[in-house]
């Protein structure tokens, strides 16, 4: 009973973030669930992924409230996200959980260090299809890969093509909420997912979620990508240490 009351506490803390910042999945909730939780590698990666559905649901509504989903990314993205996405969570049964650990570490340091570097600056919006085709692709297959529902590397890729911080975010939570499903999936199907961390962080996540996606659409456009840039590149470098000599 413990123990599912601190998976709630921990499910507010990433709904928050999920909702403030577009992702969802295991981008902070795996970390957390291996450091704080000491819970088995693939657990960590795929439990928290079916959260995703409820916490992506409850930010969507506020950010499509405020106009800030661009629906024609998402139908596009989604051709090529779904079946990378599928193609990365079953090729989890080949990879050893260890090195997706390290993976998801380095991954979380590059996009801390790409969103506190890159300026303010606007960019004209990427039109051509098959850009937006191929990053789509390696979204997904990445997201499946590390059941992060993609929304971690969404978010800056969408800054790459153009899009505002807030639009990315908006757009992020949506192709979230998609793309989770076929990783949920096959990651269920690989008998990855403990459904009572599950339960735990969902009841967490649901306030969380909203509250984040409240915090977003009404925060200062410039702050939101340093602010989040730095709490992922200080916690990604301790996650990654964890996991070299710690776990």
């Amino acid at each position: 009973m413990l123990n599912l009351i601190y998976l709630v506490i921990a499910g507010i803390f990433i709904g928050l973030l999920g909702g403030m910042f577009g992702f969802g999945g295991s981008s902070i909730s795996t970390p957390i669930l291996r450091i704080f939780f000491l819970t088995p590698p693939f657990l960590a990666l795929a439990s928290p992924l079916p959260m995703t559905l409820v916490s992506s649901s409850i930010a969507l509504k506020r950010y499509q409230d405020e106009k800030l989903v661009d629906w024609k990314m998402v139908e596009k993205m989604l051709l090529v996200v779904l079946p990378g996405s599928f193609i990365g969570a079953y090729a989890t049964k080949y990879i050893n959980g260890k090195i997706l650990m390290i993976l998801t570490a380095v991954f979380l340091v590059y996009v801390a260090i790409r969103l506190m570097i890159s300026g303010n600056k606007k960019r004209k919006m990427e039109k051509r299809v098959w850009v937006i085709l191929l990053a789509g692709f390696v979204i997904g297959l990445l997201s499946g890969m590390l059941a992060n529902g993609g929304g971690i590397l969404m978010v800056p890729i969408l800054l790459l093509l153009g899009m505002s911080i807030k639009k990315a975010i908006g757009t992020s939570v949506a192709m979230v909420l998609f793309a989770a499903i076929p990783s949920i999936l096959v990651h269920w199907y690989l008998g990855h997912i403990d459904w009572l961390i599950t339960l735990g962080l969902t009841i967490g996540a649901i306030p969380g979620a909203y509250l984040g996606a409240w915090i977003t659409v009404n925060a200062d456009k410039k702050k939101l990508r340093r602010i989040y840039g730095l709490f992922l590149l200080l916690f990604s470098i301790y996650f990654a240490i964890f996991e070299l000599f710690g776990g």
